[in-house]
């Protein structure tokens, strides 16, 4: 046995010491090291809470049975921090590392905490037994152990990065779930409330041909939360990598509101140049008014938020139009797409794919999705 101590999470001082505590009322020894100058308690970012390696994977299942520090849970709204948060969604393909890397950035520039969350799939089976279990052969390990190494080892990774200065040091922990994938993101964003949901437009397991991955497509059109889907072909790890974003407006009041987000979190971080496109198949007269809008958008914007270039465009609709997009975000080599969405209902999604949908299902590029309160 090593006693080598490795990361578990990264709390704050109140969650850190009752998840020491919890560790050592189960003989698993962990230690707490200060983030930041340990000189002056004023300049601590959070604690490290740490176990040995061989300890490991019995401290997560600790945190699992206990569901420590869910956030339906009176006391951990209590001793919370108040601090913004990140939810990353991974299934351990090679785009979970990179949206890690971008929840990372993102949360060191707008002082948020990061929560890695994988939902392992299962179906429906009326057992007492977890039907996770059932699934495996005798002596082979269950899909939620299977779930667990993975996560252990995409930590380490992070840890190897964070250690490297690949990663800055942020509050971070992680969290296992087992069911319907969609759902249980969505279950889990209406749980943690955070401020942006980050995953990959590509799982596992979808077919490469098309785009936008079903889950990623299910979780944009349910969720209602800003839904950040890093492309599989994207080479975006922080926001100083993002040089160019299309903004799709409606020409409407809650298109000013989405943009208003969007720029607190590029603000100050990069100077993307940002094109307002609109897709319009109105006659001449609404044309020009139309034309006119777009002038007075793009105007007030660039008022507004001076260090942006703020560009703007028109494109007529016809039967070849994603192709028409995908050849313009290439030519113009836009980075992310950026839309307005509002969250559908289950009749609507069913029987009347919305338009945001098939533009964003057949982009190859990275897709910012921002709901329609925002």
């Amino acid at each position: 046995m090593t006693d080598r101590f490795i990361t578990l999470a990264i709390h704050k001082i109140e969650k850190a010491t009752i998840l020491k505590q919890l560790l050592g009322d189960n003989d698993i020894a962990a230690v707490l090291e200060p983030l930041g100058d340990s000189t002056n308690t004023q300049n601590i970012n959070g604690y490290v809470v740490k176990v040995r390696q061989e300890d490991l994977y019995r401290a997560f299942q600790l945190i699992e049975e206990h569901n420590l520090f869910n956030y339906s849970d009176k006391l951990t709204h209590k001793i919370d921090d108040g601090r913004k948060r990140i939810l990353v969604a991974v299934d351990f393909s090679k785009q979970s590392l990179q949206a890690c890397h971008t929840a990372f950035d993102i949360a060191s520039k707008v002082d948020a905490k990061v929560k890695i969350l994988n939902v392992f799939h299962n179906l429906y089976f009326p057992t007492t037994i977890p039907f996770s279990d059932s699934l495996k052969e005798p002596g082979e390990p269950s899909i939620l152990d299977r779930s667990r190494k993975q996560m252990l080892d995409l930590c380490y990774e992070i840890d190897a990065d964070i250690a490297s200065g690949d990663l800055p040091s942020v509050n971070y922990s992680y969290s296992l779930r087992e069911g319907s994938v969609a759902d249980e993101i969505n279950d889990f964003v209406t749980e943690y409330q955070p401020i942006l949901l980050i995953m990959g437009t590509k799982g596992a397991g979808d077919n490469r041909a098309d785009p936008l991955g079903n889950i990623a497509a299910s979780v944009i059109e349910i969720t209602n939360v800003p839904v950040l889907a890093i492309s599989q072909d994207d080479t975006i790890k922080t926001l100083s990598d993002i040089n160019h974003i299309v903004f799709l407006t409606n020409l409407n009041k809650r298109d000013f509101l989405s943009f208003d987000f969007l720029a607190s979190i590029l603000n100050q971080y990069t100077q993307a140049k940002i094109t307002l496109l609109h897709i319009d198949g109105t006659d001449q007269n609404s044309q020009q008014r139309k034309e006119a809008e777009m002038a007075e958008m793009k105007k007030l914007l660039s008022l507004k938020y001076p260090k942006f270039e703020i560009a703007a465009t028109m494109l007529e609709p016809d039967e070849n139009m994603y192709e028409k997009i995908n050849n313009f975000l290439t030519q113009e080599k836009v980075n992310v797409v950026c839309l307005n969405t509002r969250r559908r209902n289950l009749f609507g999604r069913m029987f009347a794919p919305s338009m945001s949908r098939k533009v964003i299902a057949n982009s190859q590029v990275s897709i910012l999705v921002l709901r329609g309160n925002q």
